[in-house]
């Protein structure tokens, strides 16, 4: 192996260095000023202090994160993935996400990977190269969240399908079934439609795959569901009782599409040309004509076996999206996570025939290229620079702020954060608070009292109304801004609750 390994890079030594400056700059694009950019909110708190029971008090678990349809969870691999990091880092959000875009780092290569396999080596290389400097990527990488590590499985997954389509194994199948199954606990609403989808191509190779080899790919996927399952068992049904209202009562599928069919098409065109191209309708019009013409004119170069593959793969949960109208018909952009590599690629294998064609294709060739790399570096650089909402770097100076004013003293807190419970602060004041001032706030009323806050563009009026009941509480005596956290130095008048 390593000699195999040896002689692909040193008979490739120009696509290899091409492709360590692609991860290089990768990781540097997810990485630089982490500390201070993160994003550190409801569901990284929420997270982190499941994971903090966990390690300080052995509080094992079932499930994973809950997903946007309520009742539904996802199960806890997401959990014991960062559970370590978590550890390791003695807590810090920080190490976590920085572990986690290393991870996206690795999709990167795996991409190339593939596409090398599918394609070739410079396809390959091509859809790194977008993936890796795609801005829209890069914010995606950096976010501590459960999606982010989607799309590293989702490409072992698709590298093991790909492997037994063109030679067939028990092992092949199995850690690709096994693989899935650990998606759908990573991200539902993307990797539910990787089972068709898994369906759909394995009944067109159906003469590849064997009766008992099916047999244990189905019980590799089971086992992954497992502890859903004994959990489910444990609380009286209530996930499948949850799904039951999902699909059963709310009809959440229906064959009514037309209506929204022009509300997928334009999310489609959202979603995946954003990862391209960032902001104008101009640009991005241009990159889905270069994406459809070079799909049609090199349709017999990009649908081998392997693009087929790819193919299906991206166009069971666009067909999908048109029939599915539950959680109030939203489509969010991190749903299409796991289908985002296969796009990439795909759009690789066109873009790299351009020059085929003479003038006019090396001409459209190289203006996609400068255009991708002028905006995206350009919004990547203004990202790197500013950043986007609240930070974790000024949560920690507004607790600073309260612990050096409170010095030795005693003291509340209270904390209004929008639009869902103060999970962020709550898991802080444990492992930043504690950790760096040696003690957590009182539990019982005390005379010094601190309000923090973050503005709610949506709903000001519950703002407003906070704010109203802290004043008959606490008399404010102090105040300071970070961004947008505003923290309050109060002097209790109110004991009682």
């Amino acid at each position: 192996m390593i000699s195999f390994l040896r002689k692909e890079v040193t008979s490739h030594k120009t696509t290899y260095l091409f492709l360590l400056i692609i991860l290089l700059f990768s990781a540097f694009f997810r990485l630089f000023r982490l500390h201070q950019l993160l994003g550190f909110w409801y569901d990284q708190g929420r997270d982190a202090l499941v994971i903090w029971d966990l390690i300080h008090y052995k509080k094992f678990f079932l499930i994973g994160p809950v997903t946007g349809i309520e009742g539904i969870f996802l199960g806890p691999f997401y959990y014991y993935l960062i559970a370590p990091f978590y550890w390791i880092g003695k807590g810090s959000p920080v190490f976590v996400a920085a572990c986690l875009s290393w991870l996206t780092v690795g999709a990167i290569f795996l991409i190339y990977l593939l596409g090398k396999k599918i394609y070739n080596r410079e396809t390959g290389l091509l859809a790194a190269f977008l993936y890796g400097f795609s801005y829209e990527q890069v914010i995606f990488s950096r976010w501590l969240a459960n999606p982010n590590p989607l799309p590293f499985f989702t490409l072992l997954a698709l590298l093991c399908l790909y492997k037994f389509i063109k030679t067939p194994s028990s092992l092949l199948i199995v850690l690709y079934s096994f693989l899935i199954g650990l998606c759908l606990q990573l991200e539902a609403a993307s990797a539910v439609f990787f089972l068709p989808a898994t369906l759909i191509i394995l009944i067109w190779q159906r003469k590849k795959m064997k009766a008992n080899w099916l047999i244990l790919a189905l019980f590799a996927f089971f086992v992954t569901l497992l502890p859903q399952i004994y959990f489910d068992l444990r609380h009286q049904g209530i996930l499948r009782n949850a799904f039951k209202k999902f699909l059963v009562e709310e009809k959440s599928f229906k064959l009514s599409i037309f209506q929204v069919i022009r509300l997928r098409l334009i999310t489609y065109y959202n979603v995946f040309m954003g990862k391209l191209v960032v902001g104008g309708k101009k640009e991005k019009t241009f990159v889905l004509l270069l994406f459809l013409t070079t799909l049609f004119v090199f349709r017999k170069k990009i649908f081998n076996i392997g693009g087929k593959m790819l193919a299906i793969w991206l166009l069971v949960p666009l067909v999908g999206y048109f029939f599915y109208q539950g959680n109030y018909g939203y489509v969010w952009d991190y749903y299409f996570t796991g289908v985002i590599p296969a796009f990439l690629i795909l759009f690789s294998s066109g873009i790299f025939c351009l020059p085929e064609k003479k003038l006019l294709g090396k001409i459209s060739f190289v203006v996609f290229i400068f255009l991708f790399l002028y905006v995206n570096l350009t919004a990547i650089r203004n990202y790197l620079r500013t950043g986007i909402g609240i930070t974790l770097d000024a949560q920690k100076k507004a607790i600073d702020w309260i612990y050096q004013k409170a010095q030795d003293r005693p003291f509340n807190v209270d904390f209004y954060v929008p639009p869902q419970i103060f999970y962020s602060y709550s898991y802080l004041m444990k492992w930043y608070g504690k950790g760096k001032y040696g003690r957590e706030p009182e539990i019982k009323l005390v005379g010094e009292l601190y309000t923090l806050y973050e503005p709610d563009g949506q709903h000001p009026q519950f703002l407003k109304a906070w704010l109203e009941r802290q004043d008959k509480i606490g008399k404010i005596q102090e105040e300071y801004s970070w961004g947008d956290i505003t923290v309050q130095k109060r002097e209790r008048v109110k004991y009682e609750e």
